[in-house]
């Protein structure tokens, strides 16, 4: 089996969940004998490059030069022009993202399948914004979805909106979950009064929401602290930041940015509990995560979330909620007891999404792909 993965993220160059999980599904894919070859766009990179790991083959272009053209949308000829060998006969084409669509289409020339694994909809994640810019881009992931053989979605709440947004194309779409690579670490139960967010800083992620429970929290006379850790667009990381100092939480909340893997997990294993206060959720790889280290998870029941954690596992709440969030982070903070039971159940049910136990429904998945 050879396959095409066209990815913005693979390995050291990931950003999110998305990078995280096409980073574990193609080792665990490569492990189990499937002949890969990877592009994937590389930061600070100035001429294109080969590496070749046994089965895995990875082509690294530029991130930024001629080879990305409009709406970031890849430059077919020049991707050609720097890797001939992308003009060859592959038994699949696995698209991660929909910049690589227009290379996609010219690879396959109607005869190859092209599998679509979709990590957020467009539409959904920038509310259907009117900007031209975006919209253009809507139209790009819409005819993906129109044009390729099988669409791999990561939850069922994906699924159901889908099915509302595409109900002609449903009989194409195949659920299988993404996974993680265990183990990941293990808790230290750190301060109990010291919480954790982890991802990217937009607003449907509900961090506003966090921020404002705690200060209620600390309204009450609680001592409560919050490390959050990601970024996101300036304007809104100055947003978040202004917030904590109009609350007077400076002292209580820090912004870490950016940080390496390791330095998270090193984070997750000191922290109280880790807090996702989605709104909407595609799945919740960083929930996942946490889970599998064993820290305590404080979670909304947003999308993808819920099918990952319920109140056997999780302090759990209604999404947007911000009384119902500053309720758990109190009880949290005044029965600390509670939550390693909580923890030990979420690590149990986190075992079920190692990779290793993943890999025959990926198998599976590209054998039916392959017989389209």
């Amino acid at each position: 089996m050879a396959v095409l993965s066209l990815t913005n993220e693979f390995g050291e160059e990931k950003f999110g969940g998305a990078g995280s999980s096409v980073t574990g599904m193609l080792h665990m894919l490569d492990r189990h004998g499937v002949r890969q070859t990877v592009v994937v766009p590389r930061t600070n990179l100035e001429s294109p490059t080969q590496i070749c790991t046994g089965r895995l083959t990875v082509l690294n272009l530029p991130r930024k030069g001629p080879c990305f053209g409009d709406l970031g949308l890849i430059n077919v000829q020049v991707a050609i022009r720097d890797f001939p060998d992308l003009k060859r006969h592959w038994d699949m084409i696995h698209i991660h993202a929909i910049n690589f669509a227009p290379l996609a289409y010219a690879l396959a020339e109607g005869r190859i399948p092209i599998l679509y694994s979709v990590y957020s909809f467009l539409r959904q994640e920038l509310s259907n914004s009117s900007e031209p810019e975006l919209q253009a881009q809507f139209a790009v992931q819409d005819e993906l979805i129109d044009r390729c053989q099988k669409i791999h979605l990561i939850s069922q709440s994906e699924k159901q909106y889908f099915a509302g947004s595409y109900p002609l194309r449903l009989d194409k779409t195949e659920v299988v979950p993404v996974g993680i690579s265990l183990p990941l670490g293990s808790w230290q139960k750190g301060r109990s009064n010291r919480f954790l967010y982890v991802g990217r800083l937009l607003d449907y992620k509900g961090i506003e929401d966090l921020i404002k429970a705690v200060f209620y929290v600390k309204q009450t006379g609680r001592q409560i602290y919050l490390d959050i850790v990601g970024s996101g667009d300036p304007a809104y990381e100055a947003r978040l930041k202004l917030l904590v100092q109009s609350m007077r939480l400076s002292s209580q909340v820090r912004f870490f940015g950016w940080i390496s893997g390791s330095e998270v997990l090193q984070l997750m294993e000191r922290a109280a509990a880790l807090v996702v206060p989605s709104h909407r959720e595609s799945f919740g790889l960083v929930a996942l995560e946490g889970m599998a280290i064993g820290v305590p998870l404080i979670a909304s029941k947003a999308g993808g979330l819920a099918e990952l954690v319920d109140s056997s596992c999780a302090l759990t709440f209604e999404p947007g909620s911000i009384q119902a969030l500053s309720s758990r982070l109190s009880m949290a903070v005044d029965n600390p007891s509670i939550l390693p039971g909580l923890a030990r159940r979420a690590r149990e049910r986190a075992l079920a999404f190692d990779w290793k136990r993943l890999a025959p429904r990926y198998l599976q998945l590209y054998q039916q792909v392959i017989g389209c």
